[in-house]
């Protein structure tokens, strides 16, 4: 399966993005599931990408599009702005607390 590249819309298919996404391409479905677990695991709480990224010791701009497929793809939802951390996001089903400023 060929997976789209979220960002490509952003990069106007800058040459070293295209390159970029090209060598990570096989990774991205177990990078997405990967995150998903995250936001299933923090429950109610909800998760952001900035605090999973801290989490992981990468950079946001390693893990940002996976979240941006999820929303897509409605798998997950967003739910509230975290101060300093940013969009706040859950799994489906999942009933979000009321600490976060909600959207």
């Amino acid at each position: 399966m060929t997976q789209r590249d979220i960002t490509e819309n952003r990069h106007q298919g800058n040459p070293e993005s295209v390159a970029a996404f090209q060598s990570i391409q096989s990774a991205l479905p177990r990078q997405t599931l990967r995150v998903l677990q995250e936001i299933a695991a923090a429950g109610q709480r909800g998760l952001t990408c900035r605090e999973l990224a801290a989490a992981w010791g990468v950079g946001m701009n390693k893990i940002s599009g996976r979240f941006s497929e999820l929303k897509k793809e409605g798998l997950v939802t967003k739910v509230g702005v975290r101060e300093k951390s940013g969009i706040v996001i859950i799994a489906p089903g999942t009933t979000p607390t009321t600490q976060d400023k909600t959207l």
